[in-house]
């Protein structure tokens, strides 16, 4: 092999190496950018928690979709003020939809027994 085929050998080689890099990047930005697919997860309600609640069956109010409530609504919640429900919203419209009731434990204010709470009151919708 002569000197000129080395170097076109090295060259395709980093073009080669170059492609890849370009590809890996280009994927990595479609998957952290492209939209989260979210299908609706009722956090395990179903009829027989429903007739265990008694506030459920009277109301039509509950349970409350937790990505959808306004503040009033969660104000309909016992022991939940106008400070907690508007942290719940702040935390909503920063962050987007809540999966889990366990990520609201990351607000300053919200502990487990609120939590504990809102997951007898709310669904994660």
């Amino acid at each position: 092999m002569n000197e000129d085929e080395k170097i076109s050998r090295k060259m395709l080689i980093l073009m080669f190496i170059l492609c890849l890099i370009a590809f890996a990047a280009v994927a990595a930005v479609l998957v952290f950018y492209s939209p989260k697919e979210f299908s609706p997860s009722f956090s395990g309600i179903d009829e027989e928690s429903v007739s265990e609640n008694p506030l459920w069956e009277e109301s039509s109010v509950f349970p409350l979709g937790i990505n959808t409530a306004t503040a009033e609504d969660l104000q309909l919640i016992p022991d939940i003020g106008p400070a907690t429900a508007k942290l719940i919203i702040d935390y909503r419209n920063e962050y987007g939809t809540i999966v889990t009731f366990r990520e609201l434990m990351s607000i300053e204010g919200i502990g487990e027994k609120t939590v504990e709470l809102l997951k007898e009151y709310c669904i994660i919708n």
